[in-house]
C-alpha cells in the first residue's frame, strides 16, 4: 500500500551511520508547547472520544431497514458492498499510518527535546481528531452501507449507524499529514511525503468503501477533516510563527509577534 519512493527513502533514513562517523547534532525544537492549553485540548479530546462510548446505546438511535433509494445517487453504489479482505486491510494500512511518523521521528532525528515536543504535538493531532470524529459520528448518526444493505448484527447495533464521517479516513490523513508537515519544516521536504499521504491515505478511503463500512462521501469528508487537523495542530504549535495561542487569565489568549 505504501508507495516504492517512501520505502525506498524510509529505507535510507533507518539505515545506520557510517562507522567511525561522529554524532550527529541535535536538531532544533521547531514546535512550542503550552502545558496548561495543550494539556487542556489533550484531556478534552481523550474525554471526548472515551466518554460518549460508554453512552453509545442511549446516544444512537437505531432506525432502520432503512430504503436504499433515499441515499443520494452518488453514495448508493456503496450500498451491498461487503469486502472483509478490504476492511481488514483498511486497519493494517491505518495503524502504518499512525505508526509511520513516530518511526521515523525516532530514528531520524537527533535531540530528545525535539523528539518529545515533536511527539506532543503528533499525539495532539491523534487525539483531536479522533475527538472530532466522535462529534460527527454521534451527532449525525448515519446509517453505514452494511446497514442499508441489512445487516442484522448492524441494523440493531450503535455501531451499524456511525457512518459520517470515515475515522479511518481521517486519521491516516491527519497522521501522515502531520508527519508530512513536520519533515517539511524540519527537513525542507515539499513532495515526496506529500505523495505518500495522498496515496496511502486514499488507498484507506477506497478500502473503507469496498468494505461497505462508508460511502465515497464519508471518506472525502474524512479526508479533508484529517488534513486540516493534522496540518493546522502542528502549524498552531511553530515555534516561528508570529500569531499563536497562550494561557491567559481568562484561558485562551491570542499572541501576536511583531
Amino acid at each position: 500500500m505504501i508507495p516504492t519512493a517512501a520505502l525506498l527513502v524510509g529505507a535510507l533514513a533507518l539505515a545506520p551511520p557510517a562507522p567511525g562517523a561522529p554524532d550527529p547534532a541535535p536538531d532544533p525544537v521547531i514546535y512550542t508547547l503550552h502545558p496548561a492549553v495543550d494539556g487542556t485540548v489533550l484531556a478534552l479530546s481523550a474525554l471526548t472520544i472515551a466518554v460518549p462510548s460508554l453512552f453509545a446505546s442511549e446516544l444512537i438511535h437505531e432506525r432502520c431497514p432503512c430504503d436504499p433509494s433515499s441515499v443520494n445517487a452518488f453514495d448508493r453504489h456503496a450500498i451491498g458492498n461487503h469486502s472483509h479482505a478490504a476492511d481488514v486491510t483498511s486497519d493494517l494500512t491505518v495503524a502504518l499510518a499512525m505508526a509511520g511518523p513516530p518511526v521515523v521521528e525516532l530514528v531520524a532525528v537527533h535531540g530528545s527535546r525535539a523528539i518529545a515536543t515533536d511527539l506532543v504535538v503528533f499525539g495532539e493531532v491523534l487525539l483531536v481528531n479522533g475527538a472530532l470524529v466522535e462529534i460527527a459520528k454521534y451527532t449525525v448518526q448515519r446509517p453505514l452501507p452494511l446497514t442499508y444493505a441489512g445487516d442484522p448484527a448492524l441494523v440493531s447495533s450503535p455501531g451499524g449507524y456511525r457512518s459520517f464521517y470515515s475515522g479511518h479516513t481521517s486519521t491516516a490523513f491527519a497522521a501522515l499529514s502531520a508527519g508530512a508537515f513536520t519533515l517539511g519544516q524540519r527537513r525542507g521536504e515539499r513532495g515526496w511525503p506529500w505523495l505518500v499521504v495522498a496515496g496511502v491515505g486514499a488507498s484507506v478511503g477506497v478500502e473503507r468503501v469496498l468494505g461497505g463500512r462508508h460511502f465515497p462521501t464519508d471518506v472525502m469528508v474524512g479526508a479533508v477533516m484529517g488534513t486540516l487537523v493534522g496540518v493546522g495542530v502542528p502549524w498552531l504549535h511553530l515555534a516561528a510563527r508570529p500569531v499563536a495561542l497562550v494561557p491567559s487569565r481568562r484561558g485562551l489568549g491570542v499572541a501576536v509577534a511583531f
